[in-house]
This record gives C-alpha cells, sequence and structure tokens, in this order.
C-alpha cells in the first residue's frame, strides 16, 4: 500500500511539473494575458479541469511558474544553492562577487524571459512586484555578506548598495544585453562583476 501511494504522489508531482512546465514555455512564448488556460492543458496532457484543480487560478500557475523559473526543475531556491553557498564561503570578494553573479546568470537565463513578457502585462502586475520583491529581500543578504568581506564604498549605504545591486544585477538589463545587443551571458557575467566591484566595493578587477 505504501508503494501504490507513493506512486501516486510521485505520478501527481509529474503531472505537475509537467503543467507548470507547459505553463513557462507558452507565458514565455506567447504572454501571460494572451495565452488561454485550456490552451497550457492541452499542451501538458491534462483536462483543464485538472489545471484549475491543481492550481485554482491562473495567477496561482504563474506563481509557480515563476517558482519554476528561478529555483530550476529540482527547485532549490538561490539563497539554498550551491553557488550562493560558495559565494558566500569565498575568500575575497573578487571571487565572492564572481560567483554571486555567474549564479545570478543561470537563473536569468530561465527567468529573464518570464520577467520580460509580464513586465508590460497589467494583469501579471501583482506576481512580478511580489516576486521582484523577494529579489530585494535576497539581494539584501547578499550585500550584507560581500560588505563583510570588503567595506564599501566609502559613503554608500547598504541600502542604496542593494538598489544598485538590483539594477546592475536584474533581469531587465539582461534581457537588453542578450535580446537587443545580442551579448553572451557570459560577456554579460564578466561586465556585470566589473561594475558591481566598481560601484560597490571601489575595486578594479582585469576580468
Amino acid at each position: 500500500m505504501a508503494d501504490v501511494k507513493q506512486s501516486r504522489r510521485e505520478k501527481a508531482q509529474e503531472t505537475r511539473r509537467r503543467m507548470v512546465a507547459a505553463a513557462y514555455r507558452r507565458f514565455t512564448e506567447d504572454g501571460y494575458s494572451a495565452t488561454p488556460m485550456d490552451v497550457i492543458a492541452k499542451d501538458a496532457g491534462v483536462a483543464v479541469q485538472t489545471l484549475y484543480f491543481t492550481f485554482r487560478t491562473k495567477g496561482d500557475l504563474l506563481q509557480a511558474a515563476y517558482e519554476f523559473a528561478v529555483e530550476g526543475p529540482v527547485p532549490v531556491p538561490p539563497h539554498l544553492s550551491d553557488w550562493w553557498r560558495a559565494a558566500e564561503e569565498a575568500p575575497d570578494i573578487e571571487t565572492a562577487l564572481r560567483l554571486f553573479v555567474d549564479g545570478t546568470m543561470t537563473v536569468f537565463e530561465r527567468a529573464a524571459p518570464l520577467v520580460w513578457v509580464v513586465l508590460g502585462d497589467e494583469n501579471a502586475r501583482k506576481s512580478y512586484e511580489y516576486n521582484d520583491g523577494l529579489r530585494r529581500t535576497g539581494y539584501e543578504r547578499a550585500i550584507t555578506f560581500l560588505a563583510a568581506k570588503h567595506p564599501l564604498r566609502e559613503g554608500l549605504s547598504e541600502t542604496r548598495a542593494r538598489d544598485i545591486l538590483l539594477v546592475l544585477l536584474g533581469p531587465q538589463l539582461y534581457n537588453q544585453y542578450t535580446r537587443d545587443l545580442n551579448w553572451t551571458a557570459e560577456e554579460v557575467a564578466a561586465w556585470t562583476t566589473n561594475a558591481l566591484l566598481e560601484q560597490l566595493f571601489g575595486v578594479s578587477s582585469g576580468r
């Protein structure tokens, strides 16, 4: 009986993952408001009733798609990820910031396309603001451990440092560089690391 329950639970989890992945694909390709729930259900191979039973509303499904984009196929919040931990444990500010930026770029590769399509969609505004609030909280935590490795530039508060981090290491700027200007993610990461070292810590790097 335990094996049967586990099998059912695993099947339900796999179905949920399939629905979320289908929603993520449709939202990023067609937009949030332009994507009907029945189209997502068809892509996922489930009845639309199953989609609504699992997520209740389209907004809840968008939130699940956000979490999928940020945490990845095997859900791990950024602040619990290996790359975040490696940045916290790095011996110097340059290594720590490089690891933090590189890790964040892996998140942006999934999350930035979703942010791109929902930014101008008023129906998705609430979800965007909620998730950007989570990013602010995470970046506040990051500034704290980074500033413990090297003092911030003279006169720069942690709040202002967080603001700079939000803009320079943000999905909007990532999208502009990669989508509009054809930079690679590696080029964006290198530029962002150098810019943050200078703007936050007054440190120059040859990277």
